[in-house]
């Protein structure tokens, strides 16, 4: 191969994969320059993410300035200013990366910034960890335990400890500190930081699918118990509450909905998250450059899920949520 042909190759290559080519053995220079070409180039896939963040910054957007205006009616109980919470996140992480991929998009930062790597990490954290505690908070609302808090605090400790470790990781890079815009590439802090975020992930999962599992079993016994539970959620078409007809439809139909929106948010976040997780596990077993996938495909469906996910949150919300519906204009 002329030097003119490998100088052509290395110019296609990402930011990413040219960062790392200094440290490739010559099998896999020739795999990378030899690699067929990708699905979409570097801009287009910047353009994507520019949009996508964009929508869920208005969505979430959206949201926070209902609540600013029905505060007394969206912010009443833990539950509602949590998951106020999660939205206002999804809306700082959407303005936040929004911002950070047009100064990429103009050639004003590079992808390989440990500061955007930071934020997005930690973004990916707090929406974890907020996740957990809202499935908690759920559960607890309709079981009061005495244990509640100290489960709260120590999902919150783990939090604090894994945000420190995340910039003791970016802050020590004494190499390219990352090459894929998220995981450092220094060996040591690869392994903390792939440890660190599949153990979140894992204990995310199974809080979110243990709690609201127990809260659907729980309220569906509360009403089993008691008929007229289920009386509290009457509609007006409903029938009279001494209806026993009346009273076990509307138990049915609550229970069906307490179940679709348990199945729907445990589903959602592992459907968003596992692909991403499962690249980086790989990506970090078969080195920097994921070989694996060459034409980027794999990749670029899993940052496209993650991203999904600041709009997928304010769009569950606005769904579940009968009084934030109630607070937009044109929905009454």
């Amino acid at each position: 191969m002329s030097n003119a042909t490998v100088a052509a190759a290395l110019a296609s290559l990402n930011p990413a994969q040219r960062a790392e080519v200094p440290y490739l053995t010559t099998d896999q220079l020739a795999l990378l320059l030899h690699a067929p070409a990708r699905v979409l180039s570097d801009s287009q896939i910047l353009v994507l993410l520019l949009y996508l963040y964009s929508v869920g910054a208005v969505c979430s957007g959206a949201i926070i300035l209902a609540a600013s205006f029905n505060h007394q009616m969206l912010l009443k109980t833990a539950t509602d200013r949590l998951t106020i919470g999660l939205v206002l996140t999804c809306f700082v992480w959407s303005v936040g990366r929004a911002i950070i991929h047009a100064i990429q998009g103009i050639g004003d930062m590079s992808l390989q910034n440990q500061g955007a790597a930071a934020f997005s990490n930690v973004m990916i954290l707090i929406m974890f960890t907020l996740n957990s505690h809202l499935a908690i908070e759920r559960y607890f609302q309709v079981k009061e335990q005495s244990f509640k808090k100290q489960i709260l605090y120590l999902l919150w400790f783990f939090f604090a400890i894994t945000v420190i470790f995340i910039f003791w990781m970016f802050s020590t890079s004494v190499r390219i500190p990352t090459s894929d815009g998220l995981k450092p590439d220094n060996s040591p802090q690869q392994a903390v930081w792939l440890t660190l975020l599949c153990g979140q992930y894992l204990a995310t999962s199974l809080t979110v699918a243990y709690f609201y599992t127990c809260t659907y079993r729980h309220s569906t016994k509360q009403m089993a118990e008691d008929p007229q539970i289920a009386a509290f959620f009457l509609k007006q078409n409903d029938g009279m509450t001494d209806d026993p007809r009346a009273l076990e439809l509307v138990r049915l139909r609550i229970e069906r909905e307490i179940l679709t929106k348990c199945l729907l948010l445990s589903v959602t976040f592992m459907v968003v998250y596992t692909p991403f997780l499962l690249y980086q596990i790989q990506s970090c077993i078969v080195g920097p450059i994921p070989f694996f996938d060459l034409t980027g495909v794999y990749f670029l469906v899993a940052g496209v899920l993650v991203a999904l996910d600041v709009i997928i949150t304010p769009v569950l919300v606005f769904a579940f949520k009968r009084e934030v519906r109630e607070s937009f204009v044109f929905w009454k």
